[in-house]
């Protein structure tokens, strides 16, 4: 056991290391290793999510959602207009449907689970970020399978009811996991293992990375302009919206700045909403979907992590840009 928990501290100490390296070098494996993890997509999922909770003090966090109107407004845009202005522009370009359907897909999630440290990378509102994380978590199982229905009913047969379940489940049980662990493990053990728990989350994002990533040469070889496409739409999807969102945020702040209701709304807060509108979690509805259509979407899914690893260095520059012009 001891051997174990030296093993997993080491991981944790080298894990933005282990991380870099796994997006290229899990490109490289065959395509069958992607193939055999596939099935076991929502537990690598489930095991992301439960150890995100697991250093997450619920009640804490509950004394924070003082401003429950102001979340739900964060929440409708995010996980309801936004997939619907996504799709508009997917049929506008009349994008193949793998493309038209992980695009969808991928507005209709939640933020992803790493964003409240994205935010505090990037000087960001990191407790705000947390909170719309941990509320767009909790109610995917509600609006995804709405959304899905209306905008890809006619390109994506499948079964709404079981969509809704498979997500309830995923979400359900991670956060479970994390409320039996914290009682079970305790406060202090987990403050204390902050850099095992690293590990133990670089070990399952590299099982992620390598279920999505595998294979990914193969196809490069055999159609590199498609991959090249698919990677300039993965990178427009990411840094567009955060880019969009913020320019949005700011103008709507300026306009609105006479109004009580806004003038209180710092600019950091309106940047990192737009961070986390382009960084969300795909994995976590492309686990739930019907096999056929993510293997359909899973060089998407691969892609995407590119600009969620770049997003430290990209929004580095435009989030500090537009926070030194206040």
């Amino acid at each position: 056991m001891r051997l174990l928990s030296k093993l997993f501290t080491d991981i944790g100490n080298r894990a933005s290391l282990i991380l870099a390296l796994s997006l290229p070098l899990c490109a490289y494996l065959p395509s069958a290793v992607s193939k055999m993890l596939l099935p076991y997509m929502t537990l690598i999922i489930i095991g992301l999510i439960s150890l995100a909770m697991i250093r997450v003090d619920l009640t804490r966090v509950i004394g924070h959602l003082n401003n429950p109107i102001s979340l739900s407004l964060a929440l409708l845009i995010l996980m309801l207009v936004f997939p619907l202005g996504v799709n508009w522009i997917a049929l506008y370009f009349s994008l193949s449907a793998p493309i038209h359907i992980a695009l969808v897909l991928m507005a209709c999630a939640p933020p992803l689970g790493a964003a409240p440290n994205l935010a505090y990378i990037l000087k960001l509102d990191g407790e705000l970020v947390f909170n719309i994380t941990l509320a767009g978590t909790a109610i995917i199982p509600l609006t995804a399978p709405w959304i899905i229905g209306i905008t890809l009913g006619d390109q994506m047969f499948f079964d709404q009811w079981a969509l809704f379940q498979k997500l309830l489940i995923t979400v359900g049980s991670s956060f479970l996991i994390a409320i039996i662990v914290r009682k079970v493990l305790g406060r202090e053990w987990i403050k204390k293992s902050g850099t095992q728990l690293d590990g133990i989350s670089t070990v399952i994002m590299v099982l992620f990375v390598a279920t999505a990533m595998a294979g990914v040469s193969e196809i490069i070889e055999r159609d590199p302009l498609y991959m090249l496409f698919l990677l300039s739409i993965a990178v427009a999807s990411n840094f567009g919206a955060q880019f969009l969102f913020s320019i949005i945020g700011i103008l709507v702040r300026r306009v609105c700045r006479p109004f009580n209701s806004i003038k209180d709304v710092k600019r950091e807060s309106v940047l990192s909403f737009a961070m986390i509108a382009g960084n969300r979690n795909l994995g976590l509805v492309a686990a739930a979907i019907p096999i056929t259509f993510l293997e359909e979407i899973l060089p998407f899914l691969a892609l995407y992590q590119v600009p969620i690893y770049l997003t430290p260095m990209v929004g580095g520059v435009l989030y500090g840009y537009l926070l030194r012009r206040k």
